[in-house]
């Protein structure tokens, strides 16, 4: 990243999208050949407009979703998510990592999420398997 205020003014912009659920915002921070992988393990996403309709496909299952996320490093940033499972009626959280890599233009091509995520249900089943 050549540009050491870059990512920072990434992660804001990215930070305004997803909390206002705009999808039109959220193409402005990725290029148009960006690849997004939901884990490191996973399949990318590849483009801009794929990565808007997974982006809207979460947004149109969650309500009242609540989204934070911190800087903590270059490149780096912890975010948490929640809300409400609309077809559950029960809450839901995410908690996790992304790692971004930007091009000179400052636009996401890379977006690697590391994420830990768990509905009541799920909550439920763990501790249990845990026992």
């Amino acid at each position: 990243m050549a540009d050491p205020d870059a990512f920072q003014t990434w992660l804001d912009a990215y930070s305004r999208a997803v909390e206002a659920r705009d999808s039109d915002q959220l193409a402005k921070v990725f290029s148009t050949s960006a690849h997004f992988l939901k884990s490191p393990f996973d399949r990318a996403i590849e483009g801009r407009d794929a990565i808007c309709r997974d982006y809207e496909a979460l947004w149109s299952r969650v309500e009242r979703s609540v989204f934070e996320i911190e800087r903590i490093g270059d490149g780096w940033a912890h975010w948490s998510e929640g809300g409400t499972i609309s077809a559950l009626d029960e809450p839901w959280r995410a908690d996790g990592i992304l790692k971004v890599e930007l091009d000179e233009a400052g636009l996401c091509t890379r977006l690697t999420l590391w994420t830990e995520t768990l509905s009541v249900r799920e909550s439920d089943m763990l501790a249990q398997r845990d026992a």
